[in-house]
């Protein structure tokens, strides 16, 4: 596949998909059940080692600090707001030459930016058990809770602190109306989204100015400086971070706390196969697009490798035993219900399933591949868009004519085209048509305002590629973002946001939020920072 960086503007995706398979529980290594029922071992029993031995007194200096914040991606720079924004000395690590945030959109909730903007008042009780329900009850509802009480003002607080003063473009979005029978939709968002970029999808000019207002309010940055080893006292209380910089050790003595803000672990073989079932974690490896989805800037370190994960282990952390992962379409008409069909040009989904969640379909198809056809008709009606984009829209937003796409006077030609057997895909679609004319899909229950019928020549397929992203599991924390141990216990001075958090989604990132991973990510980094300077 190509990575170039057109093609993952095109990829978007505030949010992601977490379809991933019951996970093992806890930081040690579990027994997994084999096909027949038995117990095995893990296949990746050291995924967790053993910490660093390196100490304090080893490194060749120490840095005081009172907060220290470890990743400067969206929640690591929304730690370090919320800490300096709460009086607190803030020094944040970074493992490569500059950060990187990926996604558009993040979600608020009821910031009287949103309601001047006309975007109707929410009841945060039902939005709270909605989030709830979403993630098949597996969300930890004190998290949800945090983001559906404080979201709102922390967006408003930035609006007057930083967007505004440093010309930062938002745009405030709108979905009321996207789903009008809320009864027929597989997926309905309700309006929490904000933009920050008006021509694709990467957050780097939100990255850079949210960066430039914090080192004016005295927030210190250390780049391609790489944590290793979380510090405690003789009490088990985190009092630093021992991380390696220009390949000398250097410890950050913290004061009042660390805040974890490391992303995932998708790219570590070892935690992978031992969270996920080995054959979803092979795809995943394989289609892995995270690290290339960063702008302009170099990525120098590998991201997403689990250090982060395994460091707040070692400090007796407990992970989340259900993995979720985001996945995501990076091309063609992703917001568009139209046919999909597999490699074999077979039909294989409801496609108002959410661009969010359909991942796990692509990921549980035959081969290991990452990619399926969208079958358009040319002389479509007006196909509602699960982003609120018109075609006209959505063609600009996604540059969408560099997507591979082809077109044939027949079925069976468009078939030869992308390779797959002809006589599966004129059945398909010839099925998919009867369907449309009866105006009820029997077979997969799509809503009959979707169904737009493949019976005009010349005949569309484009290809819809979906790369595996990161992992959205992570340890267990309360409603100040502290990390609790295996027996719910906080961990004194040891606070974390962002996918280093677990207990967010359950199996599956599916979310009713516009832009709910970055807005959890917002605002648990927030609180987090918050939470430590106040310690």
């Amino acid at each position: 596949m190509d990575l170039s960086r057109r093609n993952f503007l095109q990829m978007g995706a505030a949010g992601a998909l977490a379809a991933g398979a019951m996970g093992l529980a806890g930081c040690a290594s579990q027994p997994q059940k084999s096909e027949g029922g038995k117990a095995k071992e893990s296949v990746s029993e050291d995924w967790l080692g053993e910490a660093p031995a390196t100490k304090p007194e080893d490194c060749k200096e120490t840095v005081d600090c009172e907060v220290v914040v470890v990743g400067a991606a969206l929640a690591g720079s929304m730690a370090a707001y919320g800490a300096v924004k709460n009086g607190a000395k803030v020094t944040v690590l970074e493992r490569n030459a500059s950060a990187h945030i990926g996604g558009m959109t993040i979600s608020f909730l009821n910031s009287q930016a949103q309601l001047d903007a006309g975007i109707p008042k929410h009841d945060k009780v039902h939005v709270a058990n909605q989030m709830f329900t979403t993630t098949q009850y597996r969300s930890d509802m004190k998290l949800n809770a945090v983001w559906c009480n404080r979201s709102g003002k922390i967006f408003d607080d930035m609006v007057k602190d930083f967007l505004e003063p440093y010309n930062q473009y938002y745009k405030i979005l709108s979905l009321e109306g996207i789903f009008p029978d809320p009864t027929q939709e597989i997926n309905s968002y309700i309006s929490t989204g904000v933009a920050f970029s008006e021509d694709t999808d990467i957050l780097t000019d939100f990255t850079h100015n949210i960066h430039t207002f914090l080192e004016d309010q005295g927030v210190e940055f250390s780049y391609n400086t790489r944590a290793e080893k979380l510090v405690q006292d003789d009490k088990g209380a985190v009092v630093g971070v021992i991380a390696t910089k220009d390949g000398e050790s250097v410890y950050y003595k913290a004061s009042k706390g660390v805040v974890m803000c490391t992303g995932s672990f998708g790219a570590n073989e070892a935690m992978m196969k031992h969270f996920f079932p080995e054959q979803f974690a092979t795809w995943a490896l394989e289609n892995n697009a995270y690290n290339a989805y960063m702008g302009d800037d170099p990525v120098t370190e590998v991201m997403d490798d689990g250090l982060g994960h395994k460091m707040m282990c070692w400090a007796g952390g407990e992970m989340e035993g259900v993995c979720g992962y985001l996945s995501w379409q990076n091309t063609a008409w992703r917001s568009f219900p139209y046919l999909l069909v597999d490699t074999k040009g077979q039909r294989f989904m409801n496609e108002c399933t959410s661009l969010l969640t359909s991942g796990h379909f692509i990921a549980d198809l035959p081969g290991h591949g990452n990619y399926i056809w969208q079958i358009i008709p040319t002389n479509d009606f007006e196909m509602p868009s699960s982003f609120g984009y018109n075609k006209e829209e959505a063609a600009k937003v996604f540059n969408i004519e560099t997507n591979e796409h082809y077109e044939a006077d027949t079925i069976e030609e468009l078939a030869e085209k992308i390779n797959v057997p002809a006589e599966n895909l004129v059945a398909t679609i010839k099925r998919y048509n009867e369907l449309c004319e009866a105006g009820e899909d029997t077979d997969y229950m799509k809503a009959k305002r979707y169904l737009d019928p493949i019976d005009d020549a010349p005949y569309q397929a484009w290809k819809m590629i979906y790369p595996f992203y990161c992992t959205l599991s992570g340890v267990r924390c309360d409603e100040n973002l502290q990390v609790l141990d295996d027996n719910f216990d906080p961990i004194p001075g040891l606070y974390a946001a962002g996918n280093t958090v677990g207990y967010r989604f359950g199996s599956n990132y599916e979310t009713l939020l516009h832009g709910g991973s970055n807005g959890l990510a917002a605002t648990h980094g927030f609180v987090a920072g918050e939470s430590a300077a106040k310690a």
